[in-house]
């Protein structure tokens, strides 16, 4: 666990600088004055701590889009020399240098430290209840699971930490196999679903969550009869429900709602997060926004994409805009942006929009996927027309079982469904490489597009077998004993 090595610091002082949910998760918190030797005396120290591993995940979660969308055919982006690694990632022309698959590495493992520490202190308190040691236990075992799921998809094997261990003894840790992994974060995810609670608090883990994660997990695992009884159980058991209008999703009025089952909270200016910033036009936008960076962009793949009925098109993406210096009389130019995370902020650089990271309408899409792996065709229809209902208002435009009628149609229909729904929400890369199809899918990209000419920027990027997984970091390598941290296949 080379990064290991960067952060075995002091206990309190790596873990309580943070925020948290709810009053905790949205507002600062001053760090603590605890030392070593008292860190863990009190339940609301262990309480911190949780909240400390939280924080990772809300630092790191809004730039994700940078190594789960950008790679795919949703995404492109325009660097600044900031943002040095970028285009490569964009390209497909990833080397283990990479910066950024370094820092998400670093970021990911000390999020791992951090739920480490706590399961190891998890019995020194000695003042609360089992209720709340359970609860927090199962809410730094569905993080570490979190995380890890992350890095096995991105990098395939990865060193398994589950303890605290020493600089010289993290040096010596081998990459465990994918299959080692996925028994971790099966493991820890049914422990989180026996310990978390069936409610909590927004911003803060549920029973439901663990048991979400662990059914997308099995989806991945392609277990399809766990995956199924799994979903079956989290709808059988649990109240959610598909918002009936799209956008609602995304605006901070509702952002919490029935249909979210985990979401990470923000609050502007306290709080708060970069993507708005990131996805909207370097001038702004008429009335929301003064300024942004547009790294990420909407390719005209996933524009084309949508069928101008869809609601969700509206939703993601916006064709014309008006900056944000306009006359209210300007006529607006065409200049496509993602438009589903941008909401009116004055502190351009803090977003106060929850995001979500597990809802609904992606475990229904899971479970059409499951049923018609097991081979109930009618009902995984059903499934995935209840997503296409919610899109268009109407049946219409609904599939039927003609549509369906083979395998391949089928997963056809269902990553299109995903990749409409779930745009930017940092499935596409995974859905493309779990399937298979990335390298057929990501021979060309459509990019930029001109409505004057009717043509489009043709980017060629010759994806290859082996690119299902990123390099592992050159600096993780060099600060492993030597011969212990294997390169992948293809780097």
């Amino acid at each position: 666990m080379k990064t290991y090595k960067l952060i075995i610091l002091s206990t309190l002082a790596i873990l309580l600088s943070f925020t948290s949910c709810h009053d905790d998760l949205l507002n600062p918190i001053p760090e603590s004055l605890l030392t070593n030797v008292n860190a863990f005396e009190n339940s609301n120290d262990l309480d911190l701590a949780v909240l400390g591993i939280y924080n990772r995940l809300q630092s790191r979660f809004p730039t994700d889009y940078e190594l789960m969308e950008i790679p795919s055919d949703n995404m492109y982006g325009y660097y600044f020399a900031t943002s040095p690694g970028m285009a490569e990632i964009g390209l497909l022309d990833v080397s283990p240098e990479n910066p950024r698959l370094n820092v998400f590495w670093k970021d990911t493992y000390n999020g791992i430290f951090r739920a480490n520490t706590v399961l190891e202190n998890i019995e020194v308190p000695t003042d609360y209840s089992t209720e709340l040691k359970d609860k927090h236990t199962g809410e730094a075992k569905f993080l570490r699971a979190y995380f890890y799921f992350d890095l096995v998809r991105i990098f395939g094997g990865v060193p398994a930490v589950t303890s605290i261990i020493e600089v010289e003894e993290s040096r010596q840790v081998p990459r465990a196999t994918e299959t080692e992994i996925y028994a971790l974060i099966s493991s820890d995810l049914n422990d989180a679903i026996a310990k978390l609670p069936t409610t909590s608090e927004q911003g803060r883990l549920s029973k439901a969550a663990a048991i979400a994660l662990l059914a997308k997990v099995k989806v991945y695992e392609e277990k399809w009869s766990d995956a199924k009884t799994l979903l079956e159980r989290l709808f059988a058991d649990y109240d959610y429900e598909l918002l009936p209008d799209f956008k609602d999703l995304f605006r901070i009025e509702t952002e919490v709602n029935v249909e979210s089952i985990f979401s990470l909270p923000y609050l502007e200016g306290t709080n708060g997060h970069s993507l708005t910033y990131a996805l909207a036009p370097t001038a702004g936008v008429y009335g929301v926004i003064n300024n942004g960076s547009r790294v990420g962009r909407p390719t005209w793949n996933l524009h084309k994409a949508y069928d101008p009925e869809d609601s969700r098109f509206s939703v993601t993406i916006t064709e014309w805009q008006r900056t944000f210096s306009s006359a209210p009389d300007d006529e607006p130019f065409w200049f496509p942006y993602f438009n589903k995370f941008i909401i009116p902020i004055d502190n351009i650089s803090s977003s106060g929009l929850d995001l979500p990271v597990l809802r609904l309408a992606d475990m229904v899409l899971l479970y059409s996927e499951a049923l018609y792996q097991l081979g109930d065709q009618e009902t995984a229809l059903a499934q995935l027309n209840s997503i296409r209902e919610r899109a268009f208002g109407d049946s219409d435009h609904n599939y039927t079982l003609v549509d369906i009628a083979t395998p391949e149609l089928f997963m056809d229909k269902l990553l299109l469904e995903r990749r409409l729904e779930l745009a930017v929400e940092n499935n596409r890369w995974f859905d493309l490489v779990r399937t298979g199809r990335f390298t057929t899918a990501l021979t060309q990209l459509e990019s930029e597009y001109n409505p004057s000419t009717e043509q489009a920027v043709i980017q060629n990027l010759n994806a290859q077998a082996y690119m299902k997984y990123f390099p592992i970091p050159y600096e993780q390598i060099q600060l492993a004993a030597p011969g212990v941290m294997e390169q992948n296949d293809g780097y």
